[in-house]
């Protein structure tokens, strides 16, 4: 009795795995582009709260001179300060961690 051949899915790889894994290497490209875009999106808002750190300093008498405080642009530098560096941290954790394979903790 002769066996009927099944038709199969080729790939590069010889099996179908690779077909299958299409669809999940695809998000997680796309997963790596958010987390890339994250990281860039806290580099600038770094930037931008050094750059009106040093401009907060710069005008400080000019402020004190006209009265004027500075309540709204202290909680704008917090809050900047505690997302980018945070962020920053963890995204140089998560790189250094899937560049040499094992878990980094911080402590």
């Amino acid at each position: 009795m002769r066996r009927r051949r099944q038709s199969a899915v080729y790939s590069p790889g010889g099996c179908g795995c690779g077909l299958l894994l299409l669809p999940v290497i695809a998000v997680s490209i796309g997963v790596m582009f958010a987390l890339a875009g994250l990281a860039a999106a806290a580099l600038v808002l770094l930037i931008v709260a050094i750059g009106v750190t040093v401009w907060l300093c710069r005008s400080r008498e000019q402020r004190r001179a006209d009265g004027t405080t500075d309540v709204g642009w202290t909680i704008f530098l917090v809050v900047a300060y505690l997302l980018s560096i945070s962020y920053l941290v963890f995204f140089i954790l998560l790189l250094v961690s899937t560049f040499t394979g094992e878990s980094v903790t911080l402590g």
